[in-house]
């Protein structure tokens, strides 16, 4: 513990622990804590990266693949396909209802008629007659065009396949998925195992420069051995901050893929 107090005061601030932020964040964050709950998991609890294994911190790698798929957005798309290809074929089965016509008509007629009649040397007596008429009128046609009747089976066919190539298609994306998932994965764990080394490394330097500091100030060094010493401790200090955004970067991309927050690493400090 001392060897770390001292490299942190030589780095000027570089606060190695990372602190865990417990706020929920995201849409899948319930679902992350029954996954964490499972794998063992306490997201309550900081999170050291140069201590802790970050792969007993975050769901298992079978969730985040399964998580992953039900938050693609390409696995979405497909999945649309689908069913407008289901619907299509459809579409096409019934089509041949497309040359039957069904014709009605209902028509009333209502005839209002006032004559006046008149016989020699009589007085006249008017005549006013109604007549009511109904006509009904039901028709039946068809109409089959001969392309549609020969044509038929190869576009129900042809949606057919496109129906297999789109299925096809969403198991080729769940297979491209899930590797993608295995290599970030693989890579957060092996960015992790560098990140250790590189602040091992940091605090080897650390201790050499100022051994080296000390040496130099009693004449017990040259000022070229001295040089060589802080170049190397530059150096480690550099990959060591590269190392450190190779984590982190891995780390939020495997977030992004799975479509969930795992809430142990908010910041890298």
């Amino acid at each position: 513990m001392r060897y770390r107090s001292l490299f942190v005061c030589l780095l000027l601030g570089i606060a190695l622990p990372v602190l865990l932020n417990g706020q929920e964040i995201g849409a899948g964050q319930e679902r992350f804590k029954e996954l964490a709950r499972l794998s063992g998991s306490d997201v309550s609890q900081d999170f050291d990266p140069y201590l802790e294994d970050i792969a007993l911190r975050i769901p298992p790698l079978e969730d985040l693949i399964d998580s992953a798929i039900v938050h693609s957005p390409v696995l979405r798309v497909s999945d649309a396909d689908i069913l407008i290809a289901k619907y299509k074929i459809k579409t096409i089965k019934r089509q041949w209802m497309e040359n039957f016509y069904i014709d009605g008509l209902l028509q009333t007629d209502v005839w209002d008629a006032y004559t006046t009649n008149q016989i020699y040397n009589a007085e006249p007596y008017p005549i006013s007659s109604v007549q009511d008429s109904y006509r009904y009128l039901i028709g039946a046609s068809m109409r089959l065009p001969m392309d549609d009747f020969w044509d038929r089976r190869n576009r129900i066919k042809t949606e057919t396949k496109q129906l297999e190539k789109n299925m096809a298609n969403r198991d080729y994306q769940i297979l491209q998925l899930r590797q993608a998932i295995i290599t970030q994965y693989n890579t957060l764990i092996v960015n992790q195992r560098i990140l250790k080394i590189a602040n091992d490394n940091v605090i080897a330097n650390a201790l050499q420069k100022e051994m080296g500091d000390k040496e130099f100030v009693n004449g017990q060094t040259t000022l070229y051995e001295l040089a060589y010493i802080n170049e190397m401790y530059r150096k480690a200090v550099t990959d060591f901050e590269d190392a450190r955004f190779q984590f982190y970067n891995s780390y939020m991309q495997l977030q992004e893929l799975c479509g969930i927050k795992f809430n142990v690493i908010n910041k890298i400090e």
